[in-house]
């Protein structure tokens, strides 16, 4: 037993010396720019626009959804065939549009041919209000030019074509680096935008979330020296219970601004608004709005 016991003193005051070197250098995250503005005001964000009320990642979509006061548009980008960064959801066509197959394998001008409104109901299926009403595949650069200072949430739903070069030398060009908040469900792909666009705030990718939830779990979150500045997580995931009061907490104190998604029913979002949620991702944004004591008349729109 002596002898086990000193087999096992060395590797564990190794790690005890770690956890104390790891405890007096870890630091919190920086404040996104983007978020500069909008003081400790919970933050409504449209995803994909505010599906729930009208075609997702259009520019009608992000048009009604600034009218209606939203505070930030959260999108997708996929690379057309052509390389031109395009905002769409899915790698496929057939859920929004009247197209078919790959997005990738089709050029700018063929994606932008299509009906972006075709399958959009409100009502199941028995109408289509927003088929042949000209709603189109927008650029990027179109929703970078049409909406200048409105803050943006950006997945990138591609990894490994270029994408995140591409993302930043847009972002530059349309001088909105301190305007948007970038995403992916790729860590290869957030590491290597956050090494080509430094200063730009990004949100945690799925390795980092983990890391968070396992440090969570273990009483060690205040060791975390996070790489990013926004958590955007969902309630549950797989049946497991993600934000909880206790992650909440430590994300906050980790410096880390925390958005759930995707939020639809009011209940749900008081509770969370309650817990601590610093955002609500919602495919419904009048309704948080609503909860939140805001407008939710849309302001005139221009021609």
């Amino acid at each position: 037993m002596l002898r086990v016991a000193r087999f096992l003193s060395a590797p564990l005051l190794l790690l005890a010396i770690a956890l104390g070197v790891l405890a007096l250098t870890s630091k919190p995250a920086q404040p996104a720019a983007v978020l500069s503005s909008f003081a400790d005001q919970p933050l409504v964000i449209a995803h994909r626009g505010g599906k729930g009320l009208w075609p997702e990642n259009s520019l009608f979509a992000f048009e009604r959804a600034s009218a209606l006061g939203v505070d930030m548009l959260e999108m997708d980008l996929h690379l057309s065939s052509d390389g031109e960064l395009v905002v769409i959801h899915d790698s496929t066509l057939e859920r929004t549009t009247d197209g078919a197959g790959p997005v990738a394998a089709l050029s700018l001008a063929q994606l932008q041919a299509l009906d972006a409104g075709y399958r959009w109901s409100a009502d199941g299926g028995q109408s289509y209000p927003y088929r042949d009403q000209g709603i189109r595949i927008p650029r990027f650069a179109e929703v970078l030019d049409g909406f200048p200072d409105m803050p943006k949430v950006i997945e990138i739903k591609v990894a490994d074509v270029g994408m995140e070069a591409l993302l930043c030398d847009a972002l530059e060009a349309h001088q909105q680096r301190d305007l948007v908040i970038v995403g992916s469900f790729y860590d290869r792909s957030l590491q290597l935008f956050r090494e080509q666009c430094p200063g730009v705030a990004t949100s945690a990718g799925p390795g980092s979330v983990r890391m968070l939830v396992a440090l969570n779990w273990t009483g060690l979150a205040s060791l975390l020296s996070p790489s990013y500045q926004v958590l955007q997580i969902p309630e549950r995931h797989n049946g497991m219970h993600v934000a909880s009061p206790r992650l909440l907490q430590n994300a906050q104190a980790r410096g880390l601004n925390v958005q759930l998604w995707t939020i639809n029913e009011q209940a749900d979002m008081r509770r969370l608004l309650d817990l601590g949620a610093h955002a609500l991702i919602t495919d419904y944004p009048d309704r948080a709005l609503q909860v939140l004591g805001r407008s939710t008349q849309l302001s005139a729109l221009e021609d």
